[in-house]
């Protein structure tokens, strides 16, 4: 960060506080965007105005295919016996979702498999929440199975795992968790229907804003998958506005300046990019 601050050019640092600030304000939601690498782009639809992620091409769509059919088969199995696993879980929730809306997303199915597969074997080995009987296994072995043909079919994703791997995530502070359910609505507005579908699975999720426990118990760290989702779109989303996306002059971003005091869409954005490097422990 301070290498990237100190190479600020000498017009900018000129042009005053404000234009050094909205600088390093760019320069971090680059460094978030880097720091969790999706194989997606985030764009604005020319036809509306909004954001939009549009995911990687499946290679060996085949192959893949038949992974996630032996993911949908096994599930089935474990939801038809008394095998502990409930349709209206966390896991079984996360499972439907990459059967339906990521069948041809391979980071979000990779993201999301992930997490599954981590979540039943500590299930199944560590608390025993689950039975270690012949379908759950066949159901965490599917999963995995799943994870690591994806991971062979798509170079991108494996190596953004292997960088993911890497990153030690950090508890969010009450003032972010406030931030993020605040900013909802409004990523909710400026995005396409599947991108805003997203932010309202994930954000919730992320600052765990249930009346409820959350069935498989909540996490005491935010989860990789969800975490990546949401901030590097929103990294992205700030670099595209602060380029000149539509939906900055649109009439959303006018509904949006009302319904948060004090902040337009980019400084929201940015504002939210900080969460995200915070999280990191960047900075």
């Amino acid at each position: 960060m301070q290498r990237r601050v100190s190479s600020i050019d000498e017009k900018t640092w000129s042009a005053g506080h404000l234009a050094v600030t909205k600088e390093i304000e760019r320069i971090q939601a680059e460094m978030l965007s880097e720091n969790l690498p999706m194989a997606e782009v985030v764009e604005t639809n020319p036809e509306t105005g909004k954001f939009r992620a549009v995911p990687i091409p499946v290679e060996n769509p085949v192959t893949v295919a038949a992974l996630l059919s032996q993911i949908e088969d096994s599930l089935e199995d474990c939801l038809g016996g008394h095998n502990g696993l409930a349709q209206h879980s966390g896991t079984v929730k996360k499972l439907n979702r990459v059967l339906t809306k990521y069948r041809d997303d391979p980071q979000n199915a990779e993201l999301t498999l992930t997490r599954v597969a981590g979540s039943l074997r500590s299930q199944l080995h560590d608390t025993r929440e689950l039975p270690d009987n012949e379908d759950n296994l066949s159901l965490l072995d599917a999963v995995e199975e799943g994870v690591r043909g994806i991971r062979a079919n798509h170079p991108e994703v494996a190596k953004n795992r292997e960088q993911l791997a890497q990153q030690a995530m950090k508890a969010l502070a009450p003032e972010d968790k406030e931030l993020l359910a605040q900013a909802l609505p409004v990523l909710a507005e400026i995005s396409e229907p599947e991108l805003a579908e997203d932010f309202e699975a994930d954000i919730p999720e992320l600052i765990n804003d249930t009346i409820l426990p959350l069935p498989d118990g909540a996490p005491p760290l935010p989860g990789t998958d969800v975490t990546t989702r949401v901030f590097s779109r929103v990294s992205k989303m700030a670099i595209a506005t602060e380029k000149g996306a539509q939906i900055f002059d649109s009439k959303e971003i006018k509904t949006a300046r009302l319904a948060h005091l004090g902040y337009t869409v980019l400084g929201l954005l940015y504002s939210l990019a900080q969460i995200g490097l915070r999280i990191l422990g960047i900075i």
